[in-house]
């Protein structure tokens, strides 16, 4: 429980409102929009596929306050509803919005990994974020209601779901948009090391060059936090942060 208590304290030590998020949608390319969010220490950024029939969430933002304001948003850009929302770890910036996309009659999606960790440490992680700042709902957590045990597909193959292996956390994904040679890095893939309490240092490394090795032909990678928009070198820049990290942490 260190990891969670670990990870709060990242999300909640600057002066962010949690009851009055701002929230900007911006086209990217082709169907893809990004989501960025005001966040505590630095800015969370989660994707949006605008298909055929409905909108897939990529990342379901820090509350359900954020969601309720991205979905707003997405209705200034089309009309078309909010049909899933993925959950691409089980902390509470990638799912705390579940409760009101649930609401709205979307259905929420993860692996299965993701889905045991938020049933395992949703409270805690709950409890943990309201001795800060005590207007965070304390509501139930909203689980996943379709899991996958690894990779999957939605909105017709236009948009891939990647487990490759612990990373920032042990059930990180990789969200893929082929079409528009997008990756949507989410907490693996930022411009900082960031936090790195539930991280798995040996394997994090492994799981970013199994990612290299996939030969996927993004050209552009939407990173978690910081920064949202990268070229495909951001995937060796993580890992040259993570091998300056390991040498300082062994004293070399």
């Amino acid at each position: 429980m260190k990891a969670i208590l670990a990870t709060v304290l990242v999300l909640f030590s600057a002066g962010v409102t949690v009851a009055n998020p701002t929230i900007t949608l911006s086209h990217l390319r082709g169907n893809v929009y990004v989501v960025q969010e005001d966040y505590p220490l630095s800015d969370e950024n989660a994707a949006v596929y605008v298909g055929k029939k409905y909108v897939t969430v990529v990342g379901a933002t820090f509350s359900p306050e954020s969601a309720r304001r991205l979905a707003s948003e997405i209705a200034k850009v089309t009309s078309k509803p909010i049909g899933e929302v993925v959950d691409t770890n089980n902390n509470l910036d990638r799912a705390g919005g579940n409760s009101y996309f649930k609401g709205i009659g979307a259905r929420i999606i993860s692996t299965d990994l993701t889905r045991d960790l938020m049933q395992r440490d949703w409270d805690k992680m709950v409890s943990d974020a309201r001795k800060r700042y005590p207007e965070y709902p304390n509501d139930p957590v909203t689980l996943p209601d379709t899991t996958y045990p690894g990779d999957f597909e939605l909105q017709g193959g236009r948009i891939r779901g990647i487990y490759l292996g612990p990373s920032h956390a042990p059930d990180d994904i990789f969200v893929y948009f082929p079409r528009e040679r997008v990756l949507y890095g989410g907490c693996v893939l930022k411009e900082e090391l960031g936090n790195l309490a539930f991280a798995d240092l040996d394997e994090y490394p492994k799981t970013l060059k199994k990612l290299q090795h996939l030969n996927l032909g993004y050209t552009t990678i939407i990173a978690g936090h910081w920064s949202p928009i990268h070229g495909s070198e951001l995937v060796d820049e993580y890992l040259r942060l993570l091998a300056l990290n390991q040498e300082h942490s062994s004293g070399n």
